[in-house]
């Protein structure tokens, strides 16, 4: 090649590269687009579905209340489709067939039902040993479970004094369940009786854990139950609970994990 037709050669490529970007009006330099590889303009584009398992600790995520299960339990949905069962956190209600059942979960419907909720995690576990998430339940700036606590249809429950760890929100909880009474507990009118029991057939009844194991510290069990079940594993008991039929039958509503004892540590 001459030396003018290397010249000429040099300037061609030369242009090529100027071309590679091209000024805008302001003059800036525009970068080219870029594509990944193996994916469309739709797949680049699209929003990857999101499950509330995915949330950082402490964070915070905005669903669609879908279904009422019941006083402590609801189906939530987001924008995106997921789906999830939520159990809130810190709270426990009447199960079905108990006094205050009906009563719960309409008034948790009444608050939730149909509306944008936030979940936020505060729980030592991520979901339960059901598979539901462990969230608090706020909507439009009220929380859900301390409302319920403070309307008597829901006392405060699975938390640092019954072995599953203390939450943010224990505190008040605790607080809002002492100073409310609770549509099922006794009549105003009955007789003085020992704190946190209620009268009953020769067998203690107790309001909630907190009174329960001031008098038995690792809770009351079925006998024969060897351990304490978290999160779907058994475990040794970290306190021995009282072994009595009865007194845990009277009590059963304490259990809420359904694993033979009720209030353990």
């Amino acid at each position: 090649m001459s030396v003018s037709g290397q010249a000429a050669l040099i300037l061609t490529l030369f242009v090529v590269l100027l071309t590679g970007c091209t000024p805008d009006a302001a003059g800036a330099a525009k970068a080219r687009p870029i594509t990944a590889v193996g994916m469309t303009a739709a797949s680049v584009l699209t929003t990857p579905t999101r499950t509330a398992s995915l949330m950082p600790a402490g964070g915070v995520e905005t669903w669609r209340v879908t279904n009422v299960v019941d006083g402590d339990t609801v189906d939530v949905a987001s924008a995106s489709g997921s789906q999830e069962r939520i159990r809130v956190i810190g709270v426990d209600t009447p199960e079905r067939g108990e006094c205050g059942f009906a009563d719960a979960s309409a008034a948790l419907a009444a608050l939730v039902q149909g509306k944008s909720v936030t979940l936020a995690a505060g729980a030592r576990d991520d979901r339960d040993h059901y598979g539901r998430l462990l969230r608090y339940l706020d909507v439009s700036g009220q929380d859900a479970g301390l409302a319920l606590i403070q309307a008597g249809y829901a006392i405060a429950r699975y938390d640092s004094r019954d072995g599953y760890g203390r939450h943010p929100r224990e505190a008040s909880y605790v607080a809002a369940d002492a100073a409310s009474p609770n549509m099922c507990g006794r009549p105003a009118a009955a007789a003085p009786i020992a704190p946190g029991m209620a009268p009953t057939t020769g067998v203690q009844v107790f309001r909630n854990c907190a009174d329960l194991n001031a008098v038995y510290p690792g809770g009351v069990a079925r006998v024969g139950v060897t351990g304490n079940t978290v999160s779907g594993a058994l475990r040794p008991f970290r306190v021995t609970p009282r072994f009595d039929d009865a007194l845990y039958a009277a009590n059963r509503t304490r259990d809420g994990d359904d694993d033979g004892v009720a209030c353990e540590k």
